[in-house]
């Protein structure tokens, strides 16, 4: 009876300041909107000094309809401390990360996690979505328990999924977000998500980033999640890698996920998401740093996937702190590495055998959880990670040409990848063409983009084919791209007519407008199938 009279005395001090959150004030019947978080914030800031608003250098402000894009920083109290971003809502359909962050904030600002304001230097954006945020309704991920005012939308008012543009760059959301990588230059990036697939025993679920980084980093980027996921087990919490059941066995390579129905029968596998580099925790890994993937299971109450996943990011934080000294380590070393080859593919691999709970549910007629029939525990191979494949060397750099060359070189400024007037550059360089094997143009539009698949290889020219090979007027109008340290892998992967997530990929760039320029003493048409 004590601890309840204090918990409503605390409770009854904080709104009388101002400092509890909507879903607080309305006992988790609304989810804020935009402005009530920044109203939040600002009396947040009212009684903390150490709260301010930030916003990169040369960030745009709004998104493309006027809705605001806040975030907020608290320094570290002590020298070179660990930088931390934490990104919440880039989906607006799953707020529970924008009301935990909320949390977490005035948490840290009252005291509560002391090491971590000594240690941490933290930048956190509650509605990224921003235009997604303010369109509640009911109607909105039914399946899930919602406040009874609804949730936002996945995408934002263009339609465009934010989590799928870290490549090509469409909306200014990820302006926003491209241009506080290279202000605040965060050593560990996480992104706060819901599921909305299949029914296990999982609070919630995480991942790293799994784009082939630097590999010493993306070893620690999954030894700190193995960690952060013992101590949680300690605590009765129980956690696994992101993933969701399969139809499918770990050998077959065409997979049927379990999302949102019955399963026909016990599936096979567990398998993790795509590797590809346009989402925002594995775009990370390109740049050097650090990522976390947090995902609430979708079934539990709304007030627990708020809690649980404020649980999860401070268990993050706190073991951040402890693997502190490592993390500026190999971050340090991934802004100089410059790798000779990096691969084109991947192809999922079994990380572990694992015990999963797998959960037949009692549904309504939205598919919203009410019950269970009945659980089971099923052993099943744990496909969360990759083997990278088809390496091929890198060359020295890129040259680029063609009519939309202005777009071109704002979408590598926006990436900041540095190019040279071709004035600058040696002409006398051995030049690559591209040797074009196979296109596929996507038969339906994807992220309103009918996007082209490229497959070939660079070759030398013949004496023949050189005078041939471009213009002197497209010379002299074409930038050089050249492949340095800390930003290789970024580059590569933007400007290869084979990457399955660059220019070329999202139509930003022809392949017969790029030639890249040949390593010394060594070729660039090899593929190596493994590594």
């Amino acid at each position: 009876m004590i601890l309840i009279v204090l918990i409503f005395g605390l409770s009854v001090s904080l709104f009388s300041q101002g400092l509890l959150t909507v879903p607080e004030k309305t006992q988790y019947q609304r989810t804020s909107t935009v402005n009530e978080v920044k109203v939040f914030m600002d009396s947040l800031r009212q009684k903390h000094s150490e709260l301010n608003p930030y916003r990169p250098k040369g960030s745009p402000t709004h998104t493309e309809t006027g809705q605001p894009l806040n975030a907020w920083r608290i320094k570290a109290t002590q020298a070179e401390a660990v930088r931390v971003y934490i990104n919440a809502n880039i989906h607006a359909g799953e707020v529970e990360g924008k009301e935990a962050v909320q949390m977490l904030v005035r948490e840290w600002l009252t005291g509560q996690h002391g090491k971590l304001q000594e240690s941490i230097d933290l930048v956190v954006m509650p509605c990224y979505n921003a235009e997604g945020t303010d369109l509640l309704d009911p109607k909105h991920r039914p399946y899930q328990p919602n406040p009874a005012g609804g949730v936002g939308t996945r995408e934002n008012a263009q339609g465009l999924d934010l989590n799928r543009d870290l490549m090509k760059v469409k909306t200014t959301n990820t302006q926003w977000f491209l241009a506080m990588l290279t202000d605040f230059d965060p050593h560990v990036v996480m992104d706060l998500h819901t599921t909305n697939g299949s029914y296990h025993g999982f609070y919630l679920t995480y991942a790293p980033a799994m784009a082939p980084g630097f590999s010493p980093l993306m070893k620690l980027n999954r030894q700190l999640l193995s960690n952060v996921k013992k101590e949680l087990h300690q605590k009765s919490f129980p956690t696994f890698d992101y993933g969701n059941f399969s139809s499918e066995g770990p050998l077959l390579p065409k997979t049927t996920i379990l999302n949102n129905a019955e399963p026909t029968s016990d599936p096979k596998s567990w398998r993790t998401f795509d590797w590809r580099p346009r989402f925002l925790t594995n775009y990370a890994s390109l740049q050097g740093r650090l990522a976390i993937l947090s995902e609430a299971y979708v079934y539990r109450s709304f007030e627990q996937r708020v809690l649980e996943t404020k649980i999860f990011v401070l268990e993050c934080l706190e073991t951040i702190i402890k693997q502190s000294d490592s993390i500026k380590r190999i971050r340090a070393a991934a802004k100089i590495e410059l790798p000779s080859k990096l691969p084109l593919n991947a192809s999922l691999k079994i990380s572990e055998r694992f015990v999963f709970d797998l959960v037949d549910p009692i549904k309504d007629n939205f598919g919203k959880v009410l019950g269970e029939k009945s659980r089971k525990q099923i052993e099943l191979p744990a496909l969360t990670s990759y083997d990278y494949n088809d390496w091929v060397l890198l060359p020295e750099g890129y040259l680029i040409s063609g009519d939309d060359l202005d777009t071109v070189k704002k979408h590598l400024v926006a990436h900041d990848v540095a190019y040279q007037e071709i004035s600058k550059f040696n002409l006398s360089s051995t030049h690559w063409y591209f040797v074009e094997d196979e296109r596929i143009e996507s038969r339906q539009p994807f992220q309103q983009i009918k996007t082209l698949s490229i497959m070939g290889y660079w070759a030398i020219p013949s004496s023949s084919e050189k005078k041939n090979l471009w213009p002197l007027a497209k010379l002299q109008k074409s930038i050089f791209v050249p492949i340095v340290k800390g930003k290789a892998r970024l580059a590569f992967y933007l400007i290869d007519p084979r990457s399955s997530d660059g220019m070329v990929y999202w139509r930003i760039l022809d392949p017969k407008d790029i030639i890249a320029i040949a390593p010394k003493n060594r070729h660039i048409d090899k593929v190596f199938p493994s590594e």
